[in-house]
């Protein structure tokens, strides 16, 4: 089974961001999954995929608190 969670951020779009949330979450055992553009609707959306539930939530828990925007944890399928 594997969880995931999304974090979305206004344009313009910002590599160096990207990178360093990617860098962060692969610390505490994510990974990057995918990658969007931002359309009218929504920001940049970067996905992030676990193999655990516990290091998802705290993944995603320590996220908010530097003050990203994610939605998520929750369940990927197998």
């Amino acid at each position: 089974m594997s969880y995931m969670f999304e974090v979305y951020y206004r344009p313009p779009v910002d590599p160096v961001r990207e990178a360093a949330l990617a860098e962060r979450v692969s610390k505490m055992g994510g990974r990057l999954d995918c990658r969007e553009d931002p359309t009218e609707h929504t920001g940049a959306c970067l996905t992030f995929e676990f193999d655990d539930w516990d290091r998802a939530e705290a993944a995603a828990n320590s996220l908010r608190e530097q003050g990203e925007y994610v939605e998520g944890p929750g369940d990927y399928g197998p």
